[in-house]
């Protein structure tokens, strides 16, 4: 059996990519999986409507994105 070190980050990618390129070829391996369900939103749009939207979608979308993410994680993860 291989062990590895693994971690996840709620919505840190964004910010993992940034130390990763601070640290240059010290930097660990690493990638993102992003939910379908969990968008851009317009930032043009009032917050309670930005929230009101991000809702709407996740309540539509969201559990179903959920397990595809959560099956591509478990496969990237697979030895």
């Amino acid at each position: 059996m291989v062990f590895r070190e693994w971690g996840a980050v709620e919505m840190g990618d964004a910010v993992l990519g940034l130390v990763c390129q601070e640290l240059g070829s010290k930097s660990p391996g690493w990638l993102a999986v992003r939910n379908a369900s969990d968008p851009q939103i317009d930032g043009n749009l009032s917050p309670a409507d930005q929230v009101r939207q991000a809702g709407q979608i996740y309540e539509r979308y969201g559990y179903w994105t959920s397990v595809a993410s959560a099956i591509v994680c478990w496969a990237l993860m697979a030895p």
